[in-house]
């Protein structure tokens, strides 16, 4: 009997902390449409007067001997934030290809107010950039679409900062 309810103490201590870090606020009357982005250029096209912001692009450094880790940044820590969420995936490919991929915090309704996104992307080479296509920084949502050029293995980490 002690284990099981020592089980069953942790099973609902992680699903308060699960709950917390996700750090989005179940509005059920929030509701985005999310537009899946094929190529910015064409989207920008599409849209007259949207602004890109790019994300600030750090050297690459060598990740395995065939791919580098290149790290993307915006914003900045500020005292009292903390990680709200969190992503991750990998992608193999038969053949190289350029890849865009959006990635959106959070999935549905309102987020903390983000203060600072960090994406570490694994791929090929060093050709790719990151853009925010919607919301931000001091905003409770952002899209951001990633772009790698050439690469059969794409990988990223997508760590979300905010505060309430």
């Amino acid at each position: 009997m002690c284990k099981l309810s020592l089980f069953l103490l942790l099973a609902i201590f992680g699903c308060l902390v699960a709950e917390s870090l996700a750090g989005v606020a179940r509005d059920a009357d929030v509701h985005r449409d999310i537009i899946v982005v094929k190529n910015v250029r064409d989207f920008v096209a599409q849209h007259p007067g949207l602004k890109l912001q790019r994300m600030v692009k750090q050297p690459a450094a060598r990740a395995t001997t065939r791919s580098l880790s290149v790290r993307y940044t915006l914003g900045a820590r500020i005292n009292g934030d903390r990680l709200v969420a969190q992503g991750a995936d990998v992608f193999h490919y038969q053949a190289r290809k350029d890849v865009s991929l959006q990635i959106t915090y959070p999935e549905s309704g309102a987020g903390s107010i983000v203060t600072f996104v960090e994406l570490i992307c694994t791929q090929d080479n060093n050709e790719g950039n990151a853009y925010v296509v919607a919301g931000g920084i001091g905003q409770r949502f952002i899209s951001i679409v990633l772009e790698a050029k050439q690469t059969d293995d794409f990988a990223y980490q997508a760590q979300y900062f905010g505060s309430d």
